[in-house]
This record gives C-alpha cells, structure tokens and sequence, in this order.
C-alpha cells in the first residue's frame, strides 16, 4: 500500500471517527483576561464566553458507508495509477538507456574507421592493407549499431 492510499484511508476513518465523537460535544469560546481566545468544552476560570460552536448533525449511517466506499474506491484508483506511473518511469528509463546505447555504438563505429595500431599488414610492393582484424572490428561496431538501434525499436514499440 502506498503512502497517498495509506493517507486517503487513514484521513477517511478520522474524519468519520471525529465527527461522532465531536458530534456529542459543544465548544464554547472563551477569552482569557489576557486576551487569549481558548475554545473549551468546559468553563474557563476568569475567562469570558463569547460564543459557543455548534456540534455538526449526527452522519447517518447510509452517508457513512457510502463515505466508506467512496474512500476504499479511491484508495484503489490512486493505487493503480502509481503503478501505471511506476510502470511508465521504468518504461522512460528503458527507452533512455537504448537511445544511449545506440548513440554510443554510433560514436564507436564513427572513431573506428581509422586502423588501429597491427591492423595493417605490408605488400611486396612496399605499400600496406588493412588485415582481418581491421575488418572484423568494423564488422563488430556495424552489428554493435544495429543491434542497439533494434533494441530502441523495442523499447519504442512497448511504450
């Protein structure tokens, strides 16, 4: 149960919780010789009332189940729609690190075009060419792109 669900039913079964026990009392309002205003179900010693707060109508029974339900209903709404958000958060997270990845890849295959250091090999003729080992990279960071651009198509088509 999440803390909002908690917090709708806890503030339900108080408000109907207070208003019985409230239903039986009446504040008065009094002001102390200080002039503080001191709301009390009892007479103050020295103060003088100045008005009294009616108690609210009893809540009828009817009113209160129908409150009751009105409260787990939402309960279950606002729960549903932290999953759905939990759910849309993971999704957004997924979608970020694919485009990432793919941007990553990308740069990789971009800073890979220059021959790394032994991955030329000499010709009788005293030029040189690139070996396996150059073409087999560039071959890798290819499949590196497409493998993350797949991934973000993915992760698009599940949002």
């Amino acid at each position: 149960m999440t803390n909002r669900t908690k917090l709708i039913s806890i503030a339900a079964a108080l408000c109907l919780g207070v208003s019985a026990v409230v239903s039986a009392q009446t504040l008065k309002k009094y002001v102390t010789p200080d002039g503080k205003t001191v709301y009390s179900d009892t007479p103050i010693p020295g103060a003088k009332e100045v008005g009294e707060i009616k108690s609210p109508p009893p809540i009828d029974p009817a009113s209160r189940s129908q409150a009751q339900g009105t409260a787990q209903r939402e309960a279950k709404d606002v729960k549903a729609l932290d999953k759905r958000l939990e759910s849309s958060a993971a999704q957004r997270a997924r979608l970020e690190d694919a485009e990432a990845k793919l941007e990553d890849a990308k740069r990789t295959l971009a800073e890979g075009k220059e021959p790394l250091e032994g991955e030329r090999i000499g010709t009788a003729g005293g030029q040189s060419r690139l070996n396996d080992e150059y073409w087999q990279r560039q071959k890798a960071n290819q499949k590196a792109v497409e493998n993350a651009q797949t991934a973000l198509d993915a992760a698009r088509v599940a949002k």
